[in-house]
């Protein structure tokens, strides 16, 4: 019996964790996510504070284990439309350029910059998330406090260029006049709940980027819709 259970939690443990908003809410109401940890993050670490002295990992590009996986979790549920946000347009060019990206996988590019809203698609990316001042550019504002899964403009492919630009209102950015990694509502969020989100999201950490899942740790969504990195950032 002890064996037993020493297998099953085994099993739990190389099984990635899926978050579920069931609060009301929250603007993502009714979605499932995959996400990591920001607070281990190389990356997201240096974007954060730039005076931090840290050295990202940019080796192997074109073969990174963190895309391969989220790819491979694309090909098993091709029923499901993935959107991945990332601000790592050098990770998304290498790896693309090689591999094919699935059909179901919607790559979406975080603009770091508050107030300079990017307009025009480039590279594999299908969209592109910008984030301004309440006050500003509000004629062209899209994402402005409504739930997600009543407007799903992130979640569905287009050939308008209006709709793959999304413009979301951002209430305070006093703390990041210029980049809105400075007020990192990830770190702020996992700091604050440190003793719920640190060990799973950093088992989904190790998981994704230390080497390609096993055929049983493929999860197998049924949902239409579902995202990649609620929390976290591609990991290298």
């Amino acid at each position: 019996m002890v064996n037993l259970i020493n297998k099953v939690n085994n099993v739990i443990d190389d099984q990635l964790h899926i978050t579920q908003f069931k609060v009301k809410t929250n603007k993502l109401y009714g979605f499932k996510a995959i996400g990591s940890n920001t607070t281990s993050n190389q990356f997201c670490i240096k974007m954060n504070d730039p005076t931090k002295k840290i050295k990202i990992n940019n080796k192997d590009l074109e073969n990174n284990i963190n895309l391969k996986n989220y790819v491979l979790i694309c090909k098993a549920n091709p029923w499901t439309n993935f959107a991945l946000w990332t601000k790592r347009k050098d990770l998304i060019k290498k790896f693309f350029d090689k591999h094919k990206k699935p059909k179901n996988l919607i790559l979406i590019y975080s603009n770091p910059a508050v107030d300079k809203p990017i307009k025009k698609i480039f590279g594999h990316f299908d969209k592109i998330f910008n984030n301004v001042s309440a006050d500003k550019f509000t004629d062209i504002q899209n994402c402005t406090g409504q739930q997600c899964i009543n407007c799903l403009r992130c979640y569905n492919k287009s050939s308008k260029n209006a709709d793959n630009i999304i413009i979301e209102k951002v209430r305070n950015v006093k703390n990041a006049p210029n980049h809105i990694c400075k007020a990192c509502y990830s770190h702020k969020g996992i700091n604050f709940r440190a003793h719920t989100m640190v060990k799973p999201l950093q088992k989904n950490s190790d998981l994704l980027s230390k080497d390609i899942l096993k055929p049983i740790q493929i999860p197998r969504i049924i949902d239409r819709f579902f995202r990649f990195n609620h929390h976290g950032e591609l990991i290298t």
